[in-house]
């Protein structure tokens, strides 16, 4: 068996200089913890912990409403804020810290780290988000000049002085908020959704077939983004607009594509992405929340009570989680959709590549969100030998040791690898430097070292 270490050198050489297009969300993460502080801050809710109408939130009292129903809840969650109230935060609340935050800056950020080529899209970039990007230097941008698309480097596509500010409430398992006690390590985001927001990007979308002749994946997000504000009769139109510009990036060559769902409590924006977007997937990526939207929007039966983060983690979990992902890839109509959990990763397949390539980028992700867990920040291949000094959970291991056993099949040293299923224990990390965005981490790094695995760089 290979070591380890011998591995991970050569899936970094493998991924160097592989050109992949990014779009369509970044901006800047503001993370505060939940402590004596925000409370100090924040307006007591009428019921703390209880649930919360997943409207726009309006008010410093709805914000504690929400950051307590998830501390209760156990699990991340996501609402967006009015962008009257987002501008009150961000006038009276002084954040603990800041990062890169949004799907495709993270993602971004990432993979100019191991050293790709991204050309990364995203429709607001100031000075403030350009100074979240770790080498702006080599994220190539694409202008459109007379039908004809170039790069430019990252700091020449400054576009605005606006920055899509995003704010992270980070607890831990045991905090206390407005007498509600955290069951888990998680966070609630307050998101911004500044009104020039739009997945259409001008002369770009009409030419962006040249950018998929430039590279072989594309790392797609932020359909999530839009709100009633952002359209006029429906999300339909936007999204089908958005369909047909991923219709015209592959229409130059065959360029694989990944879309990561996010968590939206919009029943009606969830509903237009899982019909106009998610089936153009080559893969979709999600967490077990966003898994579980996805299965009850379908209305699928497979499983009566899906697991959930709010209840200690048992192995026997994995068999639902294996159903659920079948039938809503299934109901995609989709080659492959992957679950990135605590204790495992996990990918149901139909065509999409091999299963050697699939199972190879979960090790790596695996890798790369130990590194990113434990470090805080990835800025470089070696800052992912940390990864390696984090071992493969022993419960994600017998997880797939049953999952193994309910197909038939065989998982050696706890990996599984058949033409319809690929699995791979998490590496845990007990006392993370951050939560946010490791999600992203997983997605980006393992379809990026599956492109190149098939590609035989």
């Amino acid at each position: 068996m290979q070591d380890v270490h011998a591995q991970l050198e050569g899936d970094i050489a493998m991924v160097e200089a592989l050109p992949v297009f990014i779009a369509y969300n970044a901006n800047v993460d503001a993370i505060v913890r939940v402590d004596e502080e925000l409370e100090s801050f924040l307006d007591r809710p009428a019921d703390p912990g209880a649930d919360v109408h997943p409207s726009p939130l309006e008010s410093k009292r709805e914000l504690a409403a929400a950051i307590t129903h998830t501390m209760a809840a156990g699990q991340g969650d996501e609402i967006a804020m009015t962008d009257s109230f987002a501008t009150i935060i961000e006038s009276e609340l002084h954040p603990d810290s800041q990062q890169m935050g949004g799907q495709a800056g993270i993602m971004t950020n990432l993979l100019t780290a191991l050293r790709t080529v991204p050309i990364t899209y995203t429709y607001l970039i100031s000075e403030r988000q350009l100074s979240m990007f770790e080498h702006p230097e080599n994220v190539r941008y694409p202008t459109v000049e007379d039908g004809q698309v170039s790069y430019v480097p990252l700091p020449e596509a400054v576009n605005t002085d606006r920055t899509k500010i995003n704010w992270v409430f980070e607890f831990r398992e045991g905090d206390q908020l407005f007498g509600v006690t955290a069951t888990e390590d998680a966070r609630f985001i307050a998101a911004s959704r500044p009104p020039e927001f739009d997945l259409t990007a001008g002369e770009l979308d009409e030419a962006i077939n040249q950018v998929g002749e430039d590279v072989d994946g594309a790392l797609l997000a932020g359909y999530h983004n839009l709100t009633p504000d952002h359209v006029e009769d429906g999300y339909e139109e936007t999204h089908r607009h958005a369909r047909e510009v991923i219709h015209r990036l592959r229409s130059g060559s065959d360029v694989d594509v990944h879309i990561e769902y996010a968590v939206t409590h919009n029943a009606d924006l969830r509903e237009s992405m899982c019909e106009w977007i998610l089936p153009e997937a080559d893969v979709v990526g999600t967490d077990t929340h966003e898994l579980t939207m996805l299965h009850d929007d379908a209305s699928l039966e497979v499983v009566a009570d899906p697991p959930s983060e709010a209840t200690p983690f048992e192995p026997n979990e994995i068999l639902d989680h294996y159903r659920m992902l079948e039938a809503v890839r299934e109901e995609l109509g989709v080659d492959c959709v992957q679950l990135h959990a605590m204790e495992y990763h996990l990918a149901v397949m139909a065509s999409y590549h091999s299963p050697t390539a699939i199972r190879r980028g979960l090790e790596f992700a695996a890798v790369n969100a130990a590194a990113k867990a434990a470090r805080g920040e990835i800025t470089s291949p070696d800052d992912l030998e940390t990864g390696l000094e984090y071992e493969p959970s022993a419960m994600g291991r017998e997880a797939i040791e049953l999952l193994a056993d309910h197909l038939d099949e065989t998982a050696e040293g706890g990996v599984l690898e058949t033409p319809r299923v690929a699995a791979c224990p998490n590496r845990i990390v007990d006392e993370p430097a951050g939560t946010v965005g490791i999600g992203d981490i997983v997605s980006s790094s393992s379809f990026i070292l599956a492109l190149a695995v098939v590609d035989d760089r």
